[in-house]
């Protein structure tokens, strides 16, 4: 098939994009220094900041009571488990060790 160059600049040969040529580029572009970089930054994190919808003091209230009560049941739930587990295991090695 015959190469062809598409509107976007890229180029096709047998269905498979190359990307285009950066021969007009001779040189890179210098990066700004590491402290302008830092300083754009914390403006971006200032930015997304701003854009943050923060909880309420009711929803945070209420998220919190629902993880202590979720702690308590399942804090629970283990030490049962781990208290028939326990006298199982002792009643089984009583039963086959006498």
């Amino acid at each position: 098939m015959a190469k062809t160059t598409k509107t976007d600049g890229t180029n096709t040969k047998d269905g498979a994009k190359t990307k285009p040529s950066n021969k007009g580029n001779k040189g890179k572009q210098a990066k700004p220094n590491v402290f302008a970089r830092l300083a754009q930054y914390f403006r971006d994190v200032r930015s997304e900041m701003r854009r943050v919808v923060w909880p309420t003091r009711k929803d945070v209230l209420n998220s919190s009571i629902v993880v202590i009560v979720a702690l308590l049941f399942f804090s629970l739930f283990a030490l049962l488990v781990d208290t028939a587990v326990v006298k199982l295991f002792e009643l089984l090695w009583n039963r086959i060790g006498s």
